[in-house]
């Protein structure tokens, strides 16, 4: 968005003392803290934060804003960060060109490389791609550009979706697995989900849906492609499962990046 000038709608709300929220998203999941500006330069706004959100500051070198004063998402990039004082500067300001804060379900990256398999409606074809994240209503998958079939993936095309997940809660759902799936009344038998076990300790889900978006990463070589899918009550049970369980690893895995960064004798990380 080209004319916005973005130290002046920062400086009006350092004035009024509001809060804006300052957000970054780590492994697919969301992690905000509320914070106030403390100071505004000439170019950058510092602001104070808390252990957590500066270890993603860290990590990503970047965060968003966003608040009730703010008409739109703003990206900034980080400039230096001070540990002992908990703080942070932000700068090159610019409008977020994505759906960063609008998210309505938490999402997780895996833990380690996944690879689904893709079927469309009406052919007998497979196609593996890996999975970008999953949450308890879609996931999301990459495709490198040279192999990307956008022929085939157009918003609205019926598709179904098998993924391998850790078989975290057969011993609560094992007896469940015997009885026969039955439908919602309120649901067209297209958007039907099953669930298998599978090997390694992993269990089985396959769930039809449709993509709803394809968003191209040109400066990965790669193209995203996001899917809304539909999980019966026992494929939900496993879903939820996972996602809990990945936000707990993906917390831990910050406060173990923030605790080496305390760790270190010079509390003062620039760029």
């Amino acid at each position: 968005m080209s004319g916005v000038n973005f130290l002046q709608l920062l400086s009006q709300i350092a004035k009024n003392r509001s809060e804006i929220r300052m957000l970054n998203i780590y492994k697919g999941l969301p992690i905000s803290y509320d914070v106030n500006i403390n100071s505004i330069g000439d170019s950058e706004i510092q602001v104070h934060s808390n252990k957590i959100q500066l270890a993603c500051l860290y990590h990503q070198r970047e965060a968003y804003l966003e608040g009730d004063e703010l008409p739109f998402v703003i990206r900034a990039q980080v400039i230096s960060l001070n540990l002992a004082k908990e703080d942070a500067e932000l700068a090159n300001f610019e409008t977020a060109k994505n759906n960063i804060g609008k998210r309505v379900q938490i999402r997780v990256e895996p833990s380690e490389p996944m690879v689904v398999v893709l079927q469309f409606a009406g052919s007998t074809s497979e196609i593996l791609a890996p999975l970008a994240d999953v949450s308890a209503g879609g996931a999301s998958v990459y495709f490198e550009s040279f192999m990307f079939p956008a022929r085939l993936f157009q918003p609205g095309s019926e598709i179904t979706m098998t993924i391998s997940l850790p078989d975290a809660v057969s011993h609560k759902i094992k007896k469940l697995t015997k009885k026969p799936m039955i439908e919602s009344r309120d649901t067209k038998s297209f958007f039907r989900t099953s669930l298998t076990g599978g090997q390694d300790g992993k269990i089985v889900i396959t769930a039809r849906g449709r993509v709803i978006a394809v968003h191209p990463e040109f400066h990965l070589n790669r193209y995203r492609v996001s899917m809304k899918l539909f999980f019966n009550d026992l494929s939900r049970v496993v879903i939820l499962q996972y996602l809990s369980q990945r936000q707990a690893e993906i917390i831990q895995d910050l406060r173990v990046l923030s605790d080496e960064l305390y760790s270190r004798k010079n509390n003062s990380v620039p760029e």
